[in-house]
């Protein structure tokens, strides 16, 4: 059966969720990029993606997190991370 790696798939997950995963994604990426500037070092990012397909990977789901939230954009965006994180330790 032949698979179409390139089809693209929809993920359900809760805002709080995706609000935490963009904040990893980007903190993780900032730190990341601050050793490697030129991109071409095998450094693992706090997320570990020590393959440079792995952090191609990590960048398009932040990248679609970003198009996907308006909230990332929202004056009260730290306090709306905060209420995610509270909202998915207590299971919501």
């Amino acid at each position: 059966m032949p698979v179409d790696l390139k089809e693209p798939i929809t993920l359900s997950l809760s805002k709080a969720a995706s609000l935490v995963l963009f904040e990893l994604l980007t903190v993780s990426y900032e730190h990341w990029r601050k050793s490697n500037p030129n991109d071409d070092s095998p450094s693992p990012m706090l997320v570990p993606a020590n393959e440079h397909s792995e952090r191609i990977a990590l960048w398009q789901l932040e990248g679609a997190l970003e198009r996907t939230l308006p909230e990332l954009f929202a004056s009260n965006y730290s306090e709306l991370l905060r209420e995610s994180k509270t909202l998915l330790e207590n299971g919501a």
